[in-house]
C-alpha cells in the first residue's frame, strides 16, 4: 500500500506540536482567552463569488486530491483562495464578531477541516498578480504581470453551473488547457491565474485531465477581501519559488537537511525511505 502525505498534513502536525508547547507555557484558562487571528490587508470589495472544485491527479501515487477554492471578484482586484479558510473567516465574523476564544477557534476548525493559506491576488489596474504561499512554515510572495493567453475559441459549447459556455484552448506554462467560459457573465477572469476571455471561466482542464477546475456555485457578494499579513514574508520570483516547492515536495527530508533510517524490505535488504509528498503542480514550465 502506498503512503501519501500531503503538505497540509505535515503542517498540521507541526502546528499541533507548536500549539502543545505553547499550551504548556500558558495558564489553564487559555481556552477562554481571545484567539490571535491573522490580520488582513483589504484591497477591494467583492460583488461576485465563484466556488470551484479543483481535482488534482498525481500520477506518481495514482491518486486524486479534491479541494474547494473560491474566487472573490471586485472592480479593482480579485482573490483566489482556499474555501475552507474563507469559511473559517466568515464563521468567526458572523458568529463570534471576529473575536473567537481559543476554544471556539478549535471547535470551528475541527468542523471546517484543514485549510491552505495559498492566495493569488490579481490587481487589474496595475496589471499585476501577487502569489502568496508557504513552504514548511516560511511565508513567500512573488509578483508578476497578469499572464497573457493566446486563446483559440471554438464553436463547441457545454453547460456549466447552469450557464451556456463556449470552449477555448491555450498553452500555458507547459500544459495545454481547455476552458469553458460564460459569455453571459462578462468578467474576464477565472480560477487561479487564468483569464483573458470575454466571459468568466467556469471550467478549465489540462489535456491530460490531471487538473480540473469546475465551478460548483456562483453568487452575488458584498464582502471586503485581501491578503493575510505576516510578520515576515520572503520575497522571491515565480521560478525560484516553484523550484523550492518541487525540491520540498519530491524530497521533503532532504529539503530539510535530514535523513531517515533506512527501511527494511521483507527479505531483509535495505529500502529507500519514502520521502515524497502528493505533488503535481499546475505550472511545469
Amino acid at each position: 500500500m502506498k503512503l501519501i502525505v500531503n503538505i497540509t498534513s505535515i503542517m498540521l502536525l507541526i502546528l499541533s506540536a507548536i500549539g502543545s508547547i505553547e499550551a504548556q507555557s500558558q495558564t489553564s484558562n487559555r481556552g477562554s482567552q481571545p484567539a490571535k487571528l491573522s490580520k488582513v490587508q483589504f484591497v477591494d470589495n467583492s460583488f461576485m463569488e465563484c466556488v470551484y472544485e479543483h481535482s488534482n491527479y498525481d500520477p506518481f501515487f495514482d491518486e486524486t486530491n479534491i479541494e474547494d477554492w473560491v474566487l472573490e471578484i471586485g472592480r479593482k482586484a480579485s482573490k483566489y483562495g482556499n474555501y475552507n479558510e474563507y469559511r473559517l473567516d466568515s464563521i468567526f465574523v458572523a458568529d463570534y464578531n471576529g473575536k473567537p476564544t481559543y476554544d471556539e477557534f478549535d471547535e470551528v476548525y475541527k468542523k471546517v477541516g484543514s485549510c491552505s493559506l495559498t492566495e493569488t491576488l490579481k490587481i487589474f489596474n496595475e496589471n499585476k498578480l501577487n502569489h502568496y504561499e508557504g513552504i514548511f512554515g516560511d511565508n513567500y510572495v512573488y509578483t508578476e504581470e497578469l499572464p497573457e493567453f493566446d486563446w483559440k475559441i471554438s464553436n463547441e459549447t457545454d453547460e456549466i453551473c447552469g450557464y451556456r459556455c463556449r470552449k477555448a484552448t491555450a498553452e500555458f506554462r507547459g500544459r495545454t488547457w481547455d476552458a469553458w467560459y460564460a459569455e453571459e457573465i462578462q468578467i474576464s477572469n477565472g480560477p487561479l491565474k487564468f483569464g483573458g476571455l470575454p466571459g468568466l471561466i467556469l471550467k478549465i482542464e489540462d489535456e491530460k485531465k490531471e487538473h480540473i477546475f469546475e465551478a460548483i456555485q456562483l453568487r452575488k457578494s458584498n464582502k471586503d477581501f485581501g491578503y493575510q499579513l505576516r510578520s515576515f514574508r520572503i520575497p522571491t520570483d515565480r521560478k525560484t519559488f516553484n523550484k523550492m516547492m518541487y525540491d520540498f515536495s519530491t524530497d521533503v527530508i532532504g529539503f530539510l537537511g535530514g535523513e531517515l533510517p533506512a527501511a527494511v524490505k521483507p527479505d531483509g535488504t535495505p529500502a529507500v525511505p519514502h520521502r515524497r509528498l502528493f505533488y503535481n503542480p499546475v505550472e511545469i514550465d
